[in-house]
């Protein structure tokens, strides 16, 4: 059995930049998560077993191969916010456009079909920037609302795929490794 998920990629100048943002803007006293691990989650698979990734790569496939190419692949990171239970400090958009939706619905549906779990809630797409996050009372940063308007900052990034991936627990923390990538532009 393989840990695994459905992700967009950012890309590594992106990284860089998201990184680069954290340190100097925020510079928070929590465990940062690791440059090479940022993603944006679009299905998360859990323990999933050969044949079922093989299902799940037939689905991404075929459904890659119906969506037309995204003309405008770009997201605006524009707040902060705190998932409070699992301590997880994320950047979030303010609005999820369409293809981005139909992506995670469809490769959710297709986890589903194969019998994996799904979380009911509204896809709610972020990148998390931190673990072990809490609520910050020194009056900073607003951190203890559930989503802080970056004062006018915006952060841009540009999607061209996403990925299968597999998460690996090691002795130096998760790494995240993609196995089957599908582009999402031309």
């Amino acid at each position: 059995m393989k840990r695994l998920f459905f992700a967009l990629d950012i890309t590594n100048n992106d990284k860089q930049l998201l990184t680069h943002w954290r340190d100097k803007a925020l510079n928070l006293p929590f465990k940062t998560i690791t440059t090479e691990n940022f993603h944006i989650t679009l299905a998360f698979l859990g323990n999933t077993s050969s044949v079922q990734q093989q299902q799940l790569t037939d689905s991404a496939n075929k459904f890659s191969q119906q969506i037309s190419p995204i003309t405008s692949p770009i997201l605006q990171l524009n707040h902060v916010g705190l998932f409070k239970k699992p301590k997880v400090m994320y950047l979030g958009l303010q609005t999820c456009p369409d293809w981005l939706n139909d992506l995670a619905n469809n490769l959710s549906q297709a986890a589903i079909k194969i019998g994996l779990l799904q979380e009911k809630r509204a896809y709610c797409p972020h990148l998390s920037i931190y673990r072990k996050a809490h609520a910050m009372d020194d009056g900073s940063l607003n951190i203890g609302m559930s989503d802080i308007e970056m004062s006018d900052k915006k952060i841009i990034i540009k999607i061209n795929s996403f990925s299968l991936y597999r998460s690996v627990s090691s002795e130096q923390g998760v790494i995240y490794t993609p196995i089957t990538t599908w582009k999402l532009t031309t």
